[in-house]
């Protein structure tokens, strides 16, 4: 009953819609005659540093460079030419296109925000039209500074555009009754849609979701105890402290009474923003600092000492829950 109650609800608002922007695309073209593609062999890579969103922030570190080799498809459906054309995954940080053909390159800087491109098809057209640019090797090239060179000389609007909305317009004619000297081009498979990077949650219950479905922590053990200094054996995702480079887990300890586990002082889950947020352990043995010189530092005057019983550390996997460790014993 309830189902029938979502469908209801939802179906009207899928009935009213709107397209979504046509993706930012472009094709590269001869240098000197934009009418034609370019005619060497080439590739075209990009290059991108992935952005790591710290917990429940709006800030963020980058991922080493990362570099993909981006696939094409045909502009056109019948008579293609040679075009081909390429869509860049957007939502990523310092990207940049490598156009290479032979021992020639050609490097397009992309902004980190690809909104003003992706209004800019927008304007042109509600479908994916690509903008052209010269192959210019040698240098780096700001795309914007591509795109309008070649605006300045023939507009993509009167070279490609038309082909493309005439392509879009076409109806063939009723199967077996084909006009005299007409032939329809072949069905060509829908060409696989773009990568783009996955929006950031924005409400409380999309955060949940977003945790509920990140990595848990596995397993922690007790390697070792010396004093009151223990070692941990960490299998899975563990949230980090986020401090530069130290690599510690964040922690927190609780004490064994008559009653029950209780936290020895409040935990505290904030992340600095230096080093690393999270790390994907397997069987890593990490040391949590002296907790008889850790707890001092961070409890009330009144409650410095840690005295001798059982005790546990609880860690936080990468869907925020939290996970105890095996009790062991503090003399």
């Amino acid at each position: 009953m309830i189902l029938g109650v979502v469908i209801i609800l939802v179906r009207p608002a899928s009935l009213h819609a709107q397209p979504a922007p046509p993706d930012f695309c472009f094709v590269i073209s001869e240098p000197g005659d934009a009418d034609k593609p370019l005619s060497r062999a080439y590739e075209v890579k990009q290059q991108y540093r992935e952005r790591v969103f710290y917990y429940n922030s709006d800030r963020y570190w980058l991922k080493p460079d990362t570099t993909i080799a981006l696939s094409s498809r045909d502009l056109f459906q019948a008579d293609n030419g040679g075009w081909r054309v390429y869509t860049p995954l957007v939502g990523v940080s310092e990207s940049r296109i490598l156009v290479i053909a032979g021992k020639d390159t050609m490097r397009i800087d992309l902004p980190d925000d690809p909104q003003p491109l992706i209004d800019r098809a927008w304007r042109r057209w509600d479908r994916p039209s690509p903008e052209v640019m010269r192959f210019k090797p040698g240098r780096t090239w700001e795309v914007n500074t591509c795109i309008n060179e070649y605006q300045a000389g023939v507009a993509a609007h009167q070279v490609l555009l038309p082909r493309l909305q005439k392509e879009a317009e076409y109806v063939p004619p009723p199967a077996n009754i084909p006009p005299p000297g007409i032939h329809p081009p072949e069905p060509r498979p829908t060409p696989p849609i773009s990568t783009r990077a996955a929006e950031r949650p924005s409400t409380a219950e999309e955060w949940e979701a977003f945790w509920a479905e990140q990595p848990p922590l596995k397993k922690v053990r007790v390697e070792r105890v010396n004093a009151d200094t223990v070692w941990l054996r960490v299998s899975g995702r563990v949230m980090l402290n986020g401090g530069c480079g130290n690599g510690m887990p964040l922690f927190g300890i609780e004490m064994r009474t008559d009653t029950g586990w209780v936290e020895r002082i409040p935990f505290d889950w904030t992340q600095m923003d230096c080093g690393l947020p999270w790390g994907d352990w397997e069987e890593q043995v990490v040391m949590v600092p002296p907790l008889r010189g850790w707890v001092s530092v961070n409890s009330p005057a009144a409650s410095r000492e840690l005295l001798p019983g059982t005790y546990r550390i609880v860690l936080k996997g990468g869907n925020l829950r939290e996970v105890p460790s095996p009790a062991f014993d503090i003399p």
